[in-house]
């Protein structure tokens, strides 16, 4: 997963988690501002009409009050139930729900210290309001004046039943306890809605959210791509590759100037490096001329068989031997450099590599190697001969040398498309796969297994890998098993037969 699309991700989480809890917080805040609505229209109409518990024994017109107050369809809206101080029913309206028994309520109310008095008009036979609010002298069934004084603190509660959810308020005077219940249908369904609305609306957000964060992180991501493409063109050759200061924040161009300075360091310390090793390798190649010569010399002139004969003989093979790490450091510090001059010719590889088998026999003969050949005739190539022959020789050496008694080589040519293809296996122990990344790192020599006299630099294969990367090709690892190892040479260039 992409840092980017983790952004996103995280984004939309993060902000569904704050938008859920906003949802939640505010339903609860809207539900409890919906039932504190009700409630305050349920003292309202407690207020407003006290003629409902002023006269005891008429409460036989209380639901023709209702129906003179709230129309005809009172009894699904608003329910009464009157109780006396002894808890007995004195009256429940008509339209009171069977399964919500009033012996069940808890119609136990506190002393309210500011209780509210409310005066009965003389006479009045009915309530005059209209509606649920209504603002008119609303009053129940009359029958005489007095005051009506709720001395109880007013208790709430919501109960469900079949044919509804209800608000029920209990308004309590000194001897008579006033229960009202209202439909609590139209505030779900509106708290219903918002929740609906809210649940719809969310996904929609998030995906938004995310959307934006999807931006966002591109931009802010933007600087590390140009980086990494950047560093990806960066290699020996390409050490005066910078990355560009978009600009675009403080912060990645500060990143960007420190890995400018970084490369700068880098690319000063390589250049020094491959200089030296360039020098060192060009002024070595004198001296050790001259000492071999002069070696090849004195085992002329030392007697056949003496100590200094062999010792002179030792000597001219470690020179030798120098010689031909000079030479191949001085080829790698070129080609490190970019500096690798090839002198290109036509040249029939078919018969440079025939050439070079017919000596590679003789050297298999000792290990009695079977030398396989596949090659097709003819086939030219612009290349530059010597280093090409360097680095091919390097591949038959190491076939040979790291192979078993009565073993094989396999030494194949062919064409495909517009490439060519060299491939050389080998019988023997294969390559350790802890090995397999470090066999072209320089001077690395891994495991002989059971051949301790085998010789090496540990420079062939990196030195005849930078020859045919030179040439615009690749050597590879093909395959790597017990008793089995190819390497493949891979040459861009179009080869035509004769």
């Amino acid at each position: 997963m992409t840092s980017r699309l983790k952004i996103a991700l995280l984004s939309a989480a993060i902000s569904g988690v704050v938008l859920v809890a906003f949802g939640w917080v505010a339903g609860l805040l809207i539900s409890r501002q919906k039932l504190e609505s009700v409630d305050t229209e349920i003292r309202s109409l407690g207020v407003r009409h006290p003629g409902w518990i002023a006269n005891r024994g008429n409460y036989q017109r209380l639901d023709e009050a209702l129906e003179f107050i709230f129309g005809e369809a009172h009894q699904n809206q608003v329910i009464l139930l009157v109780k006396d101080a002894g808890a007995a029913v004195l009256h429940t309206s008509a339209g009171w729900p069977q399964e919500l028994e009033p012996a069940k309520l808890d119609c136990q109310l506190e002393t309210d210290t500011n209780a509210v008095t409310v005066g009965v008009s003389a006479g009045a036979g009915a309530g005059l309001g209209r509606g649920r609010g209504g603002m008119g002298r609303g009053l129940g069934p009359g029958g005489g004046g007095g005051q009506v004084t709720f001395t109880k603190v007013p208790k709430f509660q919501t109960v469900i039943t079949s044919r509804g959810e209800w608000r029920l308020g209990m308004l309590g005077t000194a001897d008579t306890t006033l229960v009202i219940g209202l439909n609590y249908a139209a505030p779900r369904a509106e708290l219903n809605r918002i929740r609906n609305a809210f649940l719809l609306a969310l996904p929609l957000a998030l995906a938004l959210v995310g959307l934006g964060g999807w931006v966002v992180a591109g931009r802010a991501l933007h600087p590390l791509t140009t980086i990494a493409a950047t560093a990806e063109r960066i290699t020996a050759r390409g050490l005066d590759q910078r990355i560009p200061d978009s600009g675009e924040s403080p912060e990645a161009s500060r990143v960007v100037q420190v890995l400018n300075r970084m490369m700068d360091r880098l690319e000063a310390s390589f250049r020094q490096a491959t200089r030296f090793s360039a020098d060192a390798s060009h002024e070595l190649k004198t001296p050790l001329t001259v000492m071999q010569g002069e070696l090849e010399n004195a085992l002329q002139l030392a007697a056949p068989g003496s100590p200094e004969q062999q010792l002179f003989s030792n000597l001219i093979e470690e020179t030798q031997r120098l010689k031909t790490i000079t030479r191949s450091l001085l080829l790698l510090a070129q080609a490190d450099a970019g500096q690798l001059k090839l002198v290109l010719e036509p040249v029939d590889w078919s018969a440079e590599l025939d050439a070079m088998i017919e000596d590679a026999r003789v050297l298999a003969a000792a290990a009695r190697l079977q030398v396989e050949v596949d090659l097709p005739p003819h086939l030219r190539v612009e290349a530059d001969r010597t280093l090409l022959q360097t680095a091919l020789f390097n591949l038959l050496s190491n076939a040979i040398k790291y192979n078993e008694l009565d073993g094989k080589i396999s030494i194949r040519l062919h064409v495909m498309a517009n490439q060519t293809v060299f491939s050389i296996g080998n019988t023997g122990p294969g390559i350790p796969e802890a090995d397999r990344p470090k066999i072209f790192d320089r001077f690395f020599r891994g495991d002989r297994g059971n051949s301790p006299a085998v010789d090496g630099l540990g420079l062939g294969l990196s030195l005849a890998r930078e020859i045919v990367r030179a040439h615009g090709g690749e050597l590879s690892l093909q395959e790597s098993r017990p008793g089995w190892t190819v390497f493949s040479v891979t040459l861009p260039t179009e080869m035509t037969p004769v």
